[in-house]
């Protein structure tokens, strides 16, 4: 294909050679012929530049009459008789097995096997060994065959055997519904539609089961194409198979998955069906709220809908409880969501299911409860690593990694991360792959290589973007800001900030980011300005899963102005959380809260207290090799000891300034270098 091509092939041109090899098997007459067919149908052609590309793919192209002769003369040559059970082989399938071509052509095993071997010995088949199974050596070959049959013999053909089949499973098809599924809706006659729909719902569930949401799409796609022309099929099948149609949408990353499952909601309330409700209302969701900052408000309907109708003790309320609870987690009502979550614990525990236990605790994770998130992420791994659930794997890990982060035990988040990556390979899903690349961003961001951090959140956002993740685009604006925060770029970023506050009023934290962006350009009126707007709030932001983060942020901005009147209230509120990490629970790592109460200390002129909490965040930073925060916090720590100037304080600011700026010159922390200069040439006046 290179050759011809006189360049080299790009992905999709690499994925038309992979599917030509597959139709031709690399036969040099097929591949030739078939290219030469491309070119001249237009189905590839030259683009501006000239390189070679795509228009459709390969499956939906009509064969070039050469390559149809070549075939057809071989068939010819064998007889009518083989031509016809070849025919039907054509059919079943690429691969088929010889009892169903037998049952379906009502011809003996000796003679069936004479008709093999006569194909195979002109190349038209080759035997399987030791699996009672044939294949057509080339794709082409069956194509040929199948397309020659036309409409009504076709169909008629894949009635006949997908009874054979039916027959052959005896009543459990297992494997074969897929293939039960295929025929009977080929067949296409208004007596097989009931089948066809069953059968493709019945492969559409095994997809599902089977981790292979591509094919649960297709198959439900297909069983709801046909389903308007059915007339004697339940009501409520409709509704199974949008729920069926939502999940694979939903595991295969196409966005349409929220309307689909919320139609399905509401025909199963419009029928009075409320298992279905509940089933495509708890379905709706993604692992995690569905999108930061932001109510769904037609979610949220939905599920307060199923409430209304469940019983008080209904383990299904645990679920729809746990799954509104997630749905509410941006908000001002932290108490409503604690009292959702502990009562979907309770019930849960109560109806003794693991497997609904662990879903509860997963979608029901409040990493700002340290008490509670700990235990409950433990728990929630365990069990699903029994459960062998790998999406609940996935997801109490991914809350293992926000709960080890918001303690300060990266090694604990390491292990999470391990997990994540292991079942993101098993699984495949778009969506969850998203959240392993932006939760591996913001381990990098700890470990302050700003180079990583900023290509595994890039890497994200194209991953976010293409799966349509509502909230790609302000994850990534998060990060990057972290990113330039270490790399002392973030006062460039003011407008970027500022429209992405204005764009997010449901993440206030981006406002305090906006502040720390103008105390870094050194813009110190604007970051008064936002301060004292907050101060007009009383200090007051939504308790979410970006509390600490925008506390902080403003405690940084307060620290560089030097305002005690800021930094008083803001030490009182961050206190309680001495001993943690500020995080956002995955998309950044902000460092030791402790960092943050020496720094506003300092402001206050507490200085003994700076020098308790300098040390504490050093030793947190130090233990788990986190660079930019290990000297943003020397920093601090030095320009406090060379405010105090207690005995031997300079000589130790001294040195903590020098450890800051060679670390920050090493790795490109322009302004803690620039800081960490500024504050060593004041020492010497």
């Amino acid at each position: 294909m290179e050759a011809a091509a006189g360049h080299r092939l790009d992905d999709a041109a690499v994925g038309l050679a992979r599917a030509i090899y597959r139709e031709t098997d690399g036969n040099p007459f097929f591949v030739s012929e078939v290219l030469r067919h491309l070119t001249e149908t237009g189905a590839i052609r030259q683009d501006a530049e000239g390189r070679w590309i795509a228009e459709d793919s390969l499956a939906a192209m009509a064969l070039p009459d050469s390559v149809r002769e070549v075939i057809g003369a071989r068939v010819l040559r064998l007889g009518k008789e083989a031509g016809g059970v070849l025919s039907v082989a054509s059919v079943i399938g690429r691969d088929f097995d010889l009892d169903l071509l037998a049952r379906v052509t009502t011809t003996s095993d000796d003679d069936l096997l004479d008709i093999l071997d006569a194909a195979a010995a002109v190349a038209l088949v080759r035997e399987v060994a030791d699996t009672g199974r044939y294949s057509f050596s080339h794709a082409l070959i069956q194509h040929t065959l199948y397309e020659n049959l036309g409409h009504n013999r076709r169909a008629r053909a894949h009635r006949q055997v997908a009874e054979a089949l039916e027959d052959l499973c005896g009543g459990n098809p297992g494997s074969r519904v897929g293939e039960l599924a295929r025929h009977w809706t080929s067949a296409t006659q208004p007596i097989d539609l009931t089948k066809a729909i069953g059968y493709s719902r019945q492969a559409g569930d095994a997809a599902l089961a089977a981790l292979a949401p591509a094919d649960a799409l297709r198959y439900y796609a297909q069983a709801l194409d046909l389903y308007p022309r059915a007339t004697d099929l339940d009501p409520v099948m409709g509704v199974d198979l949008a729920i069926g149609l939502g999940i694979a949408q939903r595991q295969t990353g196409d966005p349409a998955f929220r309307d689909t499952l919320l139609g399905a909601s509401r025909q199963a309330s419009d029928v009075g069906d409320t298992p279905r409700l509940v089933a495509a209302a708890v379905a709706n969701n993604r692992g995690f709220v569905s999108a930061a900052g932001a109510l769904d408000a037609d979610k949220v309907e939905v599920l307060e809908m199923a409430l209304d109708r469940l019983s008080a003790n209904a383990p299904d309320r645990a679920l729809v409880l746990a799954t509104l609870c997630q749905e509410l987690q941006f908000g001002r009502d932290p108490e409503r969501r604690q009292a959702l979550a502990d009562e979907a614990v309770t019930i849960a525990r109560a109806a003794g299911d693991d497997a609904l236990l662990v879903r509860v605790l997963n979608y029901a994770f409040n990493p700002l409860r340290v008490a509670q998130a700990l235990p409950w992420y433990t728990e929630a791994l365990a069990r699903a690593t029994h459960l062998r659930d790998p999406v609940q794997l996935f997801l109490a890990a991914d809350r293992g990694a926000a709960a080890s982060c918001l303690a300060g035990d990266i090694d604990e988040m390491d292990r999470c991360l391990e997990i994540m990556g292991s079942t993101v390979e098993t699984l495949n899903q778009p969506s969850l792959t998203w959240v392993l690349t932006f939760v591996r961003a913001t381990r990098a961001q700890i470990a302050g290589d700003t180079d990583l951090a900023e290509q595994l959140a890039t890497e994200a956002f194209q991953i976010g973007t293409e799966g349509g993740e509502p909230d790609a685009a302000v994850i990534f604006g998060a990060q990057a800001a972290i990113v330039s925060l270490q790399r002392g770029t973030m006062g460039d970023l003011v407008p970027f900030i500022a429209q992405a506050a204005a764009d997010s009023p449901g993440l206030p934290a981006f406002v305090a980011a906006l502040a720390v962006a103008y105390s870094e350009g050194d813009r110190l009126d604007e970051a008064r300005h936002l301060l004292e707007e907050f101060e007009a709030t009383d200090f007051d932001l939504p308790m979410d899963g970006t509390w600490l983060t925008g506390m902080v942020s403003y405690s940084d901005a307060a620290i560089e102005c030097h305002e005690p009147r800021y930094a008083g209230p803001l030490f009182d509120r961050l206190s309680p959380w001495a001993d943690t990490w500020s995080t956002t629970s995955g998309p950044t790592a902000e460092g030791p809260i402790s960092h943050y109460l020496g720094g506003l200390a300092t402001v206050l002129g507490r200085y003994d207290e700076a020098d308790a909490y300098f040390a504490h965040s050093a030793a947190s930073s130090a233990r788990v090799h986190a660079k930019f925060f290990a000297a943003r916090t020397n920093l601090l720590w030095g320009r406090m000891l060379a405010e105090r100037r207690g005995p031997g304080d300079i000589d130790k600011a001294r040195e903590l300034l020098m450890r800051a700026h060679t670390v920050s010159m090493a790795h490109g922390y322009a302004t803690v270098d620039r800081r960490a200069e500024a504050a060593l040439q004041l020492l010497d006046i």
